[in-house]
């Protein structure tokens, strides 16, 4: 298919889903063959949308020239964790998940109690093996498994440039704001998925920067971050 012809069939497309809640998103620039790499996790190691993990990634290079390390709460089978791997410079990364699957929801968290029925099944768990391999060759990881914040300890005097949070939960999401904002850099970001998808995470952001300089900021899809002042 030739160029003009992709183009075409592009705006035929997008015209057709205008009228909906769905577009089509065109990316240029020198980072724009970095889809062919999401496209590849996202067959067996990331759950995010191709435009969430791309906006994951342009954070994941704007964050490079702050200090400080990388964190992740919420590995899955480790795609996202991979995907910023691309832009993590010198800075060391610290992987946290219970490796097992996610904890029980709270009341919190109505609606997204199916996804933690599915996780029980296995449906959406990653090893800490299956990650350790996807992960190999990136230098300066470090793994933790368990609860968090109760795995901390390790990092509790570091500094922070970026953080990603992918909980699904209030408590979890609670624990990770509370831990992590009075270690960020400033200039580094939190930012989180699911925001715009379930009610704890939301909820759990919405308190925690209601008396926080830092205004909330809301993506396309259903992440959000925050710009540490």
């Amino acid at each position: 298919m030739t160029v003009k012809l992709k183009m075409l069939v592009f705006r035929v497309l997008d015209r057709l889903l205008e009228n909906g809640n769905t577009t089509l998103v065109r990316y240029w620039g020198p980072d724009a063959s970095i889809m062919r790499t999401i496209v590849c996790l996202r067959k067996h190691n990331m759950t995010q949308h191709k435009h969430e993990a791309y906006q994951l990634y342009v954070v994941a290079r704007s964050t490079r020239k702050v200090s400080g390390d990388i964190a992740e709460v919420g590995v899955y089978k480790g795609g996202t964790a991979k995907l910023m791997s691309y832009a993590q410079g010198n800075r060391g990364m610290h992987l946290f998940d219970t490796y097992e699957g996610m904890p029980p929801p709270t009341k919190e968290d109505a609606g997204a109690v199916q996804k933690w029925q599915q996780n029980i099944e296995a449906t959406t768990v990653g090893t800490l093996d299956e990650v350790r391999a996807l992960m190999t060759g990136v230098p300066g990881v470090r793994y933790y498994k368990g609860l968090f914040p109760e795995t901390s300890e390790p990092v509790k005097n570091k500094k922070f440039s970026l953080v990603h949070l992918d909980v699904d939960f209030y408590k979890a999401t609670k624990g990770s704001l509370d831990f992590f904002y009075p270690r960020m850099n400033k200039g580094g970001v939190i930012i989180s998925h699911d925001y715009g998808q379930f009610a704890g995470v939301r909820q759990a952001f919405d308190e925690f920067f209601s008396d926080k300089p830092e205004p909330l900021i809301e993506l396309s899809g259903s992440q959000v971050l925050v710009v540490k002042i």
